[in-house]
């Protein structure tokens, strides 16, 4: 017999992050206790104490008298995300340049060969996409051997996948993939100061990402 070690709580706000990080429930969504206590087939307690977790992340808020809803990222959120993902992203591909080895090396163009092949997939969503960008990304972080800055990274790693995630939805998701080469090669061939650079002008501008956004919310207002 399997035996899971999780919590009801902890499967409850796994279930509802993804759910959030891919999409399903967007900014603004209503989150309703007693629907999704029903929907999950758990009780409310269980599903506040999830949600409870995901409001420390970030992912969600509560208003009085008004209940829960997926957080939406204000331009001053924005603002304060892409300055965070510049500084961590950059530093963090510098120390990996610095301290490559051929196995680094080699997990490093294996995980940009994974994400190489989902963007030639035919008709491929910007969840896959998303997904595996992130993921390319974490793994950067962690081959800089910075224990301190993986922490770091990891404390807001749900609002900088939601940012990604936002930064992709008007892109070019073939090219994605692509778009990272540079920065990788920069890395493996142990250069820092390129790699740092690279890893900078990869991340949409700041005033990109707020035409982005408006415009997100204006198609979401059409949507509705």
């Amino acid at each position: 017999m399997k035996i899971n070690k999780q919590s009801l709580e902890e499967q409850a706000a796994d279930f509802l992050r993804q759910q959030i990080l891919a999409g399903k429930f967007v900014s603004g969504d209503k989150l309703t206790e007693s629907t999704l206590a029903k929907d999950l087939d758990l009780s409310r307690t269980t599903i506040r104490m999830a949600l409870n977790t995901l409001s420390s992340e970030g992912l969600v808020h509560q208003k009085p008298y008004a209940g829960w809803s997926v957080t939406t990222l204000s331009e001053h959120d924005i603002w304060e995300i892409y300055h965070l993902r510049v500084a961590l992203e950059s530093q963090g591909a510098m120390m990996a340049a610095e301290t490559i080895t051929p196995e680094k090396e080699a997990r490093l163009r294996k995980e940009l060969e994974i994400f190489q092949e989902i963007c030639k997939q035919e008709n491929v969503s910007l969840t896959e996409v998303t997904f595996y960008d992130f993921e390319l990304h974490k793994l950067i972080i962690e081959l800089s051997e910075s224990e301190r800055l993986g922490k770091i990274y990891k404390s807001v790693i749900n609002q900088l996948a939601i940012y990604i995630r936002i930064t992709h939805f008007d892109f070019d998701l073939e090219d994605s993939a692509n778009t990272h080469l540079g920065l990788v090669n920069a890395i493996c061939a142990g250069e820092p100061e390129k790699a740092r650079k690279l890893a900078i002008e990869n991340i949409s501008t700041f005033t990109e990402m707020g035409h982005k956004l408006k415009h997100e919310h204006t198609r979401q207002e059409n949507q509705d």
